[in-house]
């Protein structure tokens, strides 16, 4: 992803080979348009605090040209470096204070006004670098503001930002028990002989399970693969006033003595993910290469040797896996939501009928137009969703906001019925040229297949496109490795195909609907 860089000092050697530079203080906007735009101006460590006090209002200064200069790409801003060491007082830190109310204040109320607008805090990779931050040779020979030899973490560093801010993030951690959750091995210590508690080792083990409870809260399945008898397990679950991570947090468990890839595939099966949103968690090193080996597309990082390592090792898993920009609604509600669909799943084994059996869910589908409390949302399902997308195209907050601009019409929709809420999870999005309207992107959350409900949204939402509008619609399916699943998908809706390419990318056009949206099915458009 290529970068239009604002910066004041000599910062190439930070990014890759694709990021292109202003002059040094250059605020101009550049003749090109670019999908993204980095700001990192930093303070001349070298001058009197007072004299950078002055800088920093300099830099506010140019932020707010650039902001205000018509750019409508997304605006990622790093904001500055909190040296304390470099002030003449301890008890009112002038320079420190000016710093904070830069980072803090001045930042956030600009991305409060500014939609386009993200914030990365640079200190968050500083802190912990055990290099001197600045190097006094190549600053003074070369305007470098931060020591070279950070260069390669910094980019990694910043690379996982990015990700963030486009929401990209695995979407389960599967944890095996014994020596993982809880220090020993239950089937022979028993329900409250497990090192769990209040003392080393068990303090180590129950607040590595309490920010993994948090995590569970925070959008990330939880799931358990673990060797025991299954009895045993529960009894802990049950009984152990210590234990936090148990049914009711978990999306899904396989507790048996089966091979751990083949529950790993079982899980995401059950979960309808696929296993490269997974990572596996396991103390034993001869599992952890069973999986590597057998489901190479599963991340499978080394477990620490120490249990008081434990807490640290949650949040290396964490910003390497986890981290996110913002958390949607969605998010906060995933773990429930793979529940409700377990129920769902169990209440259909009771009708022979599959009528009677939607009939009884009480489905109600709410379709919205875009706008700015739903935007986030759209644009995270079209950066994570794989299996069920008909085109894969990714976007990003700000390229919906300007396809919008451009005539295009993005909508989403949420689905409820009987057993909960499952939120916004279905995503289209129709251009339009002179000759036809184009289905651009068709996306769902793969939890809510096995209802129909991709099928008679679709039809609704090309619909609403076509009230005022006789031209024809078009649409494509592009292959990937994930999505087959909707290869044959506009063939069932009344689509035609028109041709097919050696790539595999169908193109089609819509004849006539070959489904009628059955009455019970409570479909509402804003």
């Amino acid at each position: 992803m290529s970068y239009y860089i604002y910066r004041n000092y000599t910062i190439e050697y930070l990014f890759d080979k694709d990021a292109v530079f202003s002059g040094y203080g250059d605020i101009t906007k550049p003749y090109e348009d670019y999908e993204n735009y980095l700001i990192f101006y930093q303070i001349n460590p070298s001058l009197p605090p007072e004299e950078q006090i002055l800088e920093i209002e300099d830099i506010k200064s140019k932020i707010l040209f650039i902001t205000n200069s018509g750019i409508q790409g997304r605006i990622v801003i790093l904001n500055l470096f909190r040296d304390t060491q470099t002030d003449w007082q301890i008890r009112t830190p002038e320079l420190f204070n000016a710093i904070d109310d830069y980072n803090t204040v001045f930042l956030n109320e600009l991305a409060s006004k500014n939609k386009n607008v993200k914030l990365l805090d640079v200190n968050n990779f500083f802190q912990k670098q055990y290099q001197p931050i600045v190097e006094w040779r190549f600053f003074f020979t070369s305007q470098m503001p931060f020591n070279p030899k950070l260069a390669k973490s910094f980019k990694n560093w910043f690379t996982k930002q990015i990700e963030a801010l486009d929401l990209k993030r695995k979407k389960c951690i599967v944890l095996d028990c014994d020596n993982t959750l809880w220090g020993g091995v239950v089937g022979e210590d028993g329900t409250y002989g497990i090192q769990l508690g209040e003392d080393y080792p068990g303090i180590c083990f129950r607040a590595f399970q309490k920010l993994l409870f948090k995590l569970s809260q925070k959008g990330v399945i939880l799931a358990v693969c673990s060797k025991n008898n299954l009895k045993d397990v529960q009894e802990v679950w049950e009984n152990n006033p210590n234990n936090l991570i148990n049914d009711k947090c978990l999306s899904a468990y396989r507790i048996n003595w089966q091979d751990k890839a083949s529950n790993i595939k079982s899980i995401a099966e059950e979960l309808n993910i696929g296993t490269d949103s997974f990572v596996f968690i396991d103390d034993n090193p001869v599992e952890r290469g069973l999986v590597k080996e057998f489901l190479p597309e599963v991340e499978v990082p080394d477990f620490p040797e120490k249990p008081y390592e434990l807490v640290q090792f949650f949040w290396d898993i964490y910003c390497q896996y986890f981290s996110i920009y913002e958390l949607s609604k969605e998010d906060l509600s995933k773990t429930e939501q793979y529940k409700e669909n377990f129920f769902r799943n169990e209440s259909k084994k009771v009708f022979d009928n599959m009528d009677e059996y939607l009939k009884s869910l009480d489905i109600q589908i709410h379709i919205m137009k875009a706008n700015d409390s739903n935007l986030s949302r759209i644009a995270q399902m079209t950066q994570k969703t794989n299996q069920f997308n008909l085109t894969t195209k990714r976007y990003t907050e700000e390229q919906l906001r300007k396809l919008i601009e451009e005539g295009g019409q993005v909508f989403c929709a949420g689905v409820k019925d009987k057993f909960g809420d499952n939120g916004i999870t279905i995503s289209a999005i129709v251009t339009e040229t002179e000759t036809a309207l184009h289905l651009d992107s068709y996306l769902l959350s793969c939890r809510i297949l096995g209802r129909e409900i991709e099928k008679v949204t679709l039809l609704k939402i090309l619909q609403e496109v076509q009230k005022n509008n006789d031209k024809p619609i078009k649409a494509q399916f592009i292959p990937t490795k994930k999505n087959m699943m909707v290869s044959n998908f506009l063939d069932t809706l009344g689509f035609s195909l028109d041709k097919e390419d050696k790539q595999g990318i169908k193109e089609y056009t819509l004849k006539e609907e070959k489904i009628t949206i059955k009455d019970y099915y409570k479909i509402t458009i804003d």
